[in-house]
């Protein structure tokens, strides 16, 4: 007759009960998982926002702070994108983002803002001077967010070298 607990069986059994063991010890020790939630969801009311703009007299950058009313889990860094895209409201400031063009979108993964510019953006056919203002415009903006360490820029959802001048293939950063 067999034995049914010979040695093999038994050194199987260690095995799997110190597999077990360690399967349980390495999710006990991780102990709650934090779950990324966005931060820029915040509760309506009134917001300061500081956006980018260039100067009319193209001598560089100017910051407006604008006011707004938000709704209550409004996504902030999309609306500040889409406040940046209906130009300036003082006077000396010039739009970044040629009148009807769309807003690019934005999502913040860990510290970094990845900003999906739409495809038309490719066809604006600006000059370095107007690329550039409209590039360091969107990224300055969200970068005054204290949540966003870096701006990574895509191209309908694509990584892109550049929209013509200015390199895209590293992220913006706070200096």
């Amino acid at each position: 007759m067999m034995r049914f607990l010979s040695f093999t069986n038994f050194m199987g059994l260690l095995v799997v009960a110190a597999g077990i063991w360690t399967l349980f010890a390495a999710q006990s020790s991780q102990g709650t998982r934090q779950v990324n939630l966005p931060t820029n969801i915040q509760p309506g009311g009134t917001l300061t926002l500081k956006l980018h703009f260039a100067k009319d007299n193209g001598s560089g950058m100017v910051v407006e702070s604008r006011n707004i009313q938000t709704q209550d889990g409004e996504d902030l860094y999309n609306r500040a994108l889409n406040e940046l895209v209906k130009g300036p409201q003082a006077p000396g400031e010039a739009a970044i983002v040629p009148a009807g063009a769309a807003a690019p979108t934005v999502f913040l993964r860990d510290t970094t803002a990845y900003v999906d510019l739409p495809a038309a953006y490719a066809q604006l056919d600006y000059g370095t001077v107007a690329e550039t203002n409209l590039i360091y415009g969107i990224a300055t903006t969200l970068l005054e967010f204290k949540e966003v360490g870096a701006v990574k820029f895509l191209l309908g959802g694509k990584d892109v070298e550049s929209l013509g001048h200015l390199s895209l293939l590293d992220p913006f950063k706070r200096r």
